[in-house]
């Protein structure tokens, strides 16, 4: 967790590890050490909204990305989709009363973005990463390693960076925006996008 000082308000950032069921006990740790006046969550609001309606989680249908990065994190532990950790802020953020705001790009601002940055050339890279993922290694030193490992070789082209990006704007503005309401903030973040999005908020 990193500690940053922001317009007069206290940033905590959480990174957690998309899928992994023992964020959940780290997302609550973190919560009873901080007593945040509100949360951040690095989704959309319509995913949000998703997280709300638990009878359909085991409806989800995974990718076949999906899958393979589901296998490969299972080194660690129990995996499970929805991320458990994003699962652990909202029912935090009920139960104890506060605020949760989500923090990424609405599915709008999202469809945008893809569609300006996303190329047909990225649209190959990725198909020919999916096909050679059998015959591929990633660092599994650790859940984060080979999330960030992940995260470069699935986005290794130039638009999927450029999407990423944005997103990282995105959340560094709302970021921003939350703290001219609230002056301890929980920032419930994914592991990949915690260290541009800490490095540019200093």
């Amino acid at each position: 967790m990193q500690k940053i000082d922001l317009n007069g308000a206290e940033v905590f950032l959480l990174p957690i590890v998309k899928g992994l069921v023992t964020d959940m006990e780290k997302v609550r740790k973190a919560y009873e050490e901080i007593g945040p006046d509100a949360m951040g969550i690095s989704i959309s609001k319509e995913e949000l909204t998703g997280l709300h309606n638990k009878a359909d989680y085991e409806n989800y249908e995974m990718s076949g990305l999906e899958e393979a990065y589901k296998d490969l994190l299972s080194t660690f532990g129990e995996v499970r989709l929805p991320a458990p950790g994003y699962v652990e802020a909202m029912d935090l953020a009920e139960e104890k009363g506060v605020p949760l705001i989500p923090i990424d790009m609405n599915e709008e601002d999202y469809s945008e973005s893809y569609c300006r940055n996303v190329k047909g050339m990225d649209w190959m890279k990725e198909n020919v990463f999916g096909g050679t993922l059998p015959r591929r290694k990633f660092l599994l030193t650790s859940p984060e390693a080979f999330a960030h490992d992940w995260d470069r070789k699935v986005n290794r082209s130039r638009g999927f960076r450029k999407l990423l990006q944005e997103r990282e704007d995105r959340m560094i503005q709302s970021l921003r925006q939350m703290t001219t309401h609230y002056k301890r903030i929980l920032v419930v973040i994914e592991s990949e996008r915690m260290p541009g999005v800490a490095a540019r908020l200093k």
